[in-house]
């Protein structure tokens, strides 16, 4: 495609203001601004919504005339179930269903948050009872999970389940069969609560990060230059929606109106192979380990016509050999995105028409303001320096606040700059590189060492299908870089292969910053967003 919608970054940055997209809403926004009416009622009604494609074999294709009627039945049954403001939370496959009640709680003024089906009763129950939650949309393959739950989360009232529930709940379908197709959207405004979302609480309990309706605007403007969305693509983002990244990439894609794809199942590559080869899918965005797992298993990819004109990354940097694959293999550079729940958005991209550096995480989005800064002052540093990533919060998409927790949202700011807890340091022309969380940072002989640069070394290994790297304790260093490594299938450990890896990073990279040991393991803790739980590693380590 010759035509992008950023033609020039530095351009862009020069003239955009928010206001450009706001003015792409129905409404007056930000003053007058509902979620679910600009990414559902103002688009063609014939237009394709959403492709699904479930585990079973099942398909069904929405248009957004379907998602309009879907998402009015539902907001009518939740408006005789909450008011305005309540939360309403789901916990559910990608079906269409997830799809209709997300924009129908919107729709209807009420708060969606999502809860992502790995978690079980515990982590369910701490975020319904820790917001007091009203209803909950589940499906019956997950109801008995989520009973145990409502045992600890007294403020849910009703239960509403796709498919066989319990006694008390109210039946999806039956429901919205029921109920009125016509409904009018909540008018409600920028500053009107929308998504409650909690962050996965590795370091700690999970917080609720709470976003306004103002959040569309910069979720929008991500999918336009980031994600270059166009008239014809049809878009697989694979985020869940029991993640911030679902409604980050479905909503902002459709307030632009774009076709999207999604898959009922967890990742296999295989399947994906497959439906890649059957959906003429143009982007695709997902996290690392799903395309190092691909990487491992390309042969799958032999016979699939591709039909992809982009790829976009989440959750962890990719290394430069995933992106050299991902040219020579899917015949799109892969590029690399960033983004937290507090940030509600990828708001550090690499961009279409810009130069990519394998291994960085790009520019920051027009209209962002964003640094690297030094932690205990708040200060900018100088190219090249390590501190802390950090932004502005004067953007759409940036958080409100965590839910009811004041003091740990003023926490979060040094000198007016939100600090994102990640280090990382910027390039003399602009661009930014990740070194890892700053508890991942590993001290070895008075040295920095960031995680991320050894593992993507490790990575280019030929024996190496994925590596994490922590710190382990040592009399003579303090530490020392302990790497733990799933091997490529075929083959087998032996202390030969220890060395070899250890001389292959050794030439990658400076002699202090090889993994000193090296540990073969069958797989690797993540977190159910495919992040690396590195956190568990370090406690095994010890």
């Amino acid at each position: 495609m010759s035509t992008h919608n950023m033609a020039d970054y530095d351009d862009l940055r020069e003239t955009f203001e928010w206001a450009d997209i706001y003015t792409e809403a129905d409404w007056n926004a930000p003053e007058e601004l509902n979620v679910a009416h600009e990414v559902c009622d103002r688009h063609p009604p014939d237009r394709t919504a959403l492709e699904y494609a479930g585990s079973e074999g099942e398909r069904e294709t929405l248009t957004f005339g379907d998602l309009t009627e879907r998402s009015n039945r539902f907001a009518n049954v939740l408006t005789d179930l909450v008011d305005r403001g309540d939360r309403v939370f789901s916990y559910m496959p990608r079906i269409p269903e997830h799809y209709v009640a997300l924009v129908g709680t919107l729709k209807a003024g009420a708060v969606f948050g999502g809860v992502n089906e790995r978690f079980g009763p515990e982590g369910i129950a701490y975020r319904l009872d820790d917001c007091d939650a009203k209803a909950v949309v589940t499906t019956a393959d997950n109801r008995e999970t989520v009973g145990t739950a409502l045992e600890n989360a007294p403020s849910v009232e009703h239960v509403i389940t796709v498919g066989e529930g319990r006694t008390g709940d109210l039946d999806f379908h039956e429901e919205c069969g029921a109920a009125s197709p016509e409904f009018e959207a909540v008018r409600t405004g920028g500053e009107d609560d929308a998504l409650l979302y909690y962050t996965s609480g590795t370091t700690g309990r999970a917080k609720g990060v709470l976003h306004k309706h103002r959040w569309i605007a910069g979720v929008a403007a991500t999918q336009r230059f980031a994600v270059d969305l166009q008239d014809e693509d049809l878009y697989w983002s694979t985020g869940d929606l029991g993640w911030l990244t679902g409604p980050i990439n479905t909503l902002g894609a459709w307030f632009w109106g774009t076709s999207q794809f999604t898959y009922e199942g967890e990742f296999d590559p295989e399947a994906w192979a497959e439906l890649l080869d059957e959906y003429p899918i143009t982007v695709l965005f997902s996290v690392p380990t799903a395309y190092r797992m691909l990487r491992e298993r390309e042969s799958i990819l032999e016979d699939v016509e591709l039909d992809l004109r982009h790829a976009l990354s989440i959750g962890e940097p990719l290394s430069a050999g995933v992106v050299d694959w991902g040219e020579e293999v899917l015949g799109v550079t892969i590029h690399d995105t960033y983004g937290q729940t507090e940030t509600g958005n990828m708001i550090i991209n690499n961009y279409p028409t810009m130069e990519v550096r394998p291994g960085s995480m790009g520019k920051p989005l027009p209209g962002i303001e964003a640094t690297v800064v030094d932690p205990e002052t708040g200060e900018p540093l100088e190219p090249g320096e390590t501190g802390e990533i950090a932004q502005r919060g004067d953007y759409p998409c940036f958080f409100a606040e965590y839910w009811e927790q004041p003091e740990k949202t003023e926490g979060c700011f040094k000198n007016d700059w939100y600090l994102s807890g990640d280090l990382g340091y910027l390039d003399s022309d602009g661009y930014f590189w990740f070194e890892g969380r700053a508890d991942d940072v590993i001290i070895s002989s008075g040295y920095r060492i960031g995680p991320f640069e050894v593992e993507s070394s490790l990575g280019e290994h030929p024996a190496v299908a994925e590596a994490a790297v922590v710190p382990k304790s040592d009399p003579e260093r303090g530490n020392i870089v302990k790497a733990y490594v799933v091997l490529s299938e075929g083959t087998d450990p032996s202390e030969a292969l220890v060395s070899d890896i250890q001389n292959h990073v050794k030439k990658e990279l400076a002699a202090h910053e090889y993994p000193r040991e090296i540990e073969f393991v069958e797989e690797l803790p993540k977190t159910v967003t495919g992040k690396i739980r590195r956190t568990e590693l370090r406690e095994e380590t010890a």
